[in-house]
């Protein structure tokens, strides 16, 4: 009789043991109705956007900023919510001594970082940079090569694409503004550029943890 206890109070120590494992390894789960599958994939955490970029741009310290029309740089990135809807887009950019050249893009499609679509970059290192469009919509990019001024507006479409909308110059030497390789007015010209006085810079960011720290996350 009590060999029979013993045994009836084994078997119910191992039913329960097992019981136990078959919770910890998901079998709750694997029990559950499809909406509440539904359910309980819906409320799994999702990455932020300042982690996707994060995660960018800390890639971007693995990777040689040089070229071979590039001898010296390193790597360093600017904000700007191009479409203002509250999320920025990442610009990469080669640096040297004050001068750049831009790379890539990056900005948040459908809950993912997605590389965009964008207008090639120079092969070469310039003075210049990003300033905010007129409008506070979009960017235009600005490069100063000898004796001209060169402007790009870029405009990022629904589909993931940054491209340039309108383009013009300008030359010291003749004092002449053009657009769309028409000559325009001052007047006409900074209508659509700006005027200089009013321009405001992107920041180009060292890649480190400050600044990934200070400028991502504190966005």
């Amino acid at each position: 009789m009590k060999k029979y206890i013993l045994l009836s109070g084994l078997l119910a120590i191992i039913l329960t043991a097992l019981t136990a494992c078959q919770n910890i390894y998901g079998s709750t789960v694997r029990s559950l109705e499809p909406e509440q599958e539904v359910a309980y994939i819906e409320a799994m955490p999702t990455i932020s956007w300042q982690e996707a970029y994060a995660e960018i741009l800390y890639s971007y310290t693995n990777q040689p900023a040089t070229t071979a029309n590039i001898q010296a740089a390193e790597w360093r990135f600017m904000l700007h919510d191009i479409n203002q809807n509250g999320v920025p887009q990442l610009f990469l950019v080669r640096y040297h001594n004050g001068q750049v050249s831009h790379h890539t893009a990056y900005s948040i499609l459908d809950g993912n970082a997605t590389l965009l679509k964008t207008a090639p970059g120079h092969e070469h290192l310039y003075y210049g940079g990003m300033y905010i469009a007129p409008g506070g919509t979009g960017v235009i990019r600005y490069a100063s090569i000898g004796l001209v001024s060169r402007y790009e507006k870029l405009s990022l479409s629904e589909g993931g694409t940054l491209s340039p909308t309108i383009n013009g110059d300008t030359s010291s030497l003749a004092d002449s503004f053009r657009t769309r390789a028409m000559p325009v007015t001052q007047e006409e010209f900074e209508e659509t550029f700006g005027r200089p006085d009013e321009r405001v810079w992107l920041i180009l960011h060292e890649i480190n943890e400050v600044s990934v720290r200070d400028v991502v996350f504190g966005w």
